[in-house]
């Protein structure tokens, strides 16, 4: 419900695939708005428990050393690293396309392990791949090759899916949820085919999500209407626009409010600082889209290692997303269509390559955010004076917080966070916090 509700679009297929809902681990369905914006629905397909694609992403990452639910991402960053031929024939018996969708093997991938004392794979595609690796031990192409492979037949999987999507409902637009939407380059696959005309994921694919389709839900059958606010929207949680800081908030921290903020943001990033933002409501969903966010020069030949190693502290292969001002993105970016929600990993232009080197990922793409004034005026603004100073329209933008930690959500902890980071400076509701 969710994914629709939060499209704007009349008709559409909706493709949800997670680990498990109630039985179902993965659905077609056909939503079309009716008059009065009404809505209809309907479940053309349905796969059962155990096939699950977002099981199987799970019970490989655990097995890769990372926490499954939680850091499948890492593990779709370390696939660009990989080669997906050294376990493709593998994986094509372990996760089998059939006619209806997708299967998992028992014998590779043991029915559903719901404790974490027990092994999710078998010892069977163990002894195929490597031992299970554990948490801070050294990664070898053995791992790279296994997330490789992992990740190549997920988006194969993912792709058939929405060719049966598109067959059954016959619409030539597409909702993705479930938290294997969260994998930006599976989705962008399904983008680059061509099969839909524009493809749609919500801001919080996942677990978190359910509760908006629900309250979606309950909407629809009180009032008979999908709720407006769900549409378009992803700054649906707390704001403090009235803060008020001292001028020094924080032992060894100076806050004062420039004239501008966003002038005077984009001057800080523009000489190289790397900057956090928190400014009006926190973000729905895994993703820091401005509002919660760390910035940065994607122009700086280092930035990558600064932020993984000094201020993130997180792996040195994860890649940093680029925001780019909406009108620019096709300069820099080969997505054929909006990405307001960072949810679509894109292909890069030469342009890009040539001179955001940064943003590009070992795999040649980028998660992409567009922006318009419309949707964040003052991450535009700062875009567009940021543009202004260097010729480039783009920054890096990761979410403020550090790994293991939530992101940001109220001003105390973006002070914590400031504090026990790397970070430069942190601009928060119009006051430029220095160290």
């Amino acid at each position: 419900m969710y994914a629709f509700a939060s499209s704007g679009y009349e008709d559409a297929a909706v493709l949800v695939v997670d680990s498990l809902g109630e039985v179902q681990s993965t659905t077609i369905g056909h939503a079309r708005q009716t008059a009065g914006r009404g809505c209809a629905y309907r479940i053309a397909e349905a796969i059962d428990d155990p096939a699950s694609l977002g099981y199987a992403y799970g019970a490989i990452t655990e097995h890769l050393g990372w926490r499954r639910g939680d850091e499948e991402g890492t593990v779709m960053a370390l696939a660009a690293l990989g080669d997906p031929a050294r376990f493709r024939g593998l994986f094509a018996r372990a996760i089998p396309i059939t006619d209806t969708g997708f299967a998992l093997d028992p014998g590779l991938l043991p029915l559903r392990v719901l404790s974490s004392r027990y092994a999710r794979m078998s010892d069977a595609m163990t002894a195929a791949t490597c031992p299970p690796r554990r948490a801070g031990d050294p990664i070898e192409q053995v791992h790279q090759d296994l997330a490789a492979t992992l990740q190549e037949r997920t988006e194969t999987v993912m792709l058939h899916l929405a060719r049966r999507a598109r067959r059954v409902t016959g619409s030539g637009l597409l909702c993705v949820g479930g938290g294997v939407a969260a994998n930006c380059v599976a989705v962008g696959k399904i983008v680059e085919s061509g099969l839909f005309d524009e493809v749609h994921v919500p801001p919080a694919p996942g677990d978190s999500g359910t509760a908006i389709g629900a309250a979606a839900a309950a909407h629809l059958t009180r009032f008979g209407t999908l709720p407006s606010a769900v549409s378009d929207r992803c700054y649906l949680g707390p704001a403090y626009p009235d803060l008020v800081l001292p001028e020094s908030p924080r032992p060894g921290l100076f806050a004062h409010r420039p004239a501008s903020a966003a002038s005077f943001l984009a001057r800080q990033l523009a000489d190289g600082r790397i900057a956090g933002v928190f400014n009006g409501r926190l973000e729905a969903g895994p993703r820091a889209l401005g509002n919660r966010s760390m910035l940065a020069s994607p122009l700086l030949p280092d930035v990558v290692d600064r932020l993984n190693a000094t201020v993130k502290f997180r792996e040195p292969f994860r890649p940093f997303a680029p925001i780019v001002l909406a009108g620019a993105a096709r300069d820099y970016f080969t997505l054929p269509q909006p990405a307001p929600y960072m949810s679509v990993a894109s292909g890069v232009t030469e342009l890009a390559r040539g001179k955001i080197p940064a943003v590009v990922h070992a795999n040649g793409t980028a998660r992409v955010q567009t922006v318009t004034a419309a949707q964040n005026p003052f991450l535009a603004e700062v875009l567009t004076e940021f543009e202004a100073l260097t010729g480039v329209p783009v920054l890096i933008n990761t979410s403020l917080n550090i790994k293991g930690k939530p992101i940001c959500g109220t001003p105390a902890m973006a002070l914590d966070c400031l504090v026990a980071s790397g970070l430069d400076a942190l601009m928060m509701e119009g006051w430029w916090i220095a160290k």
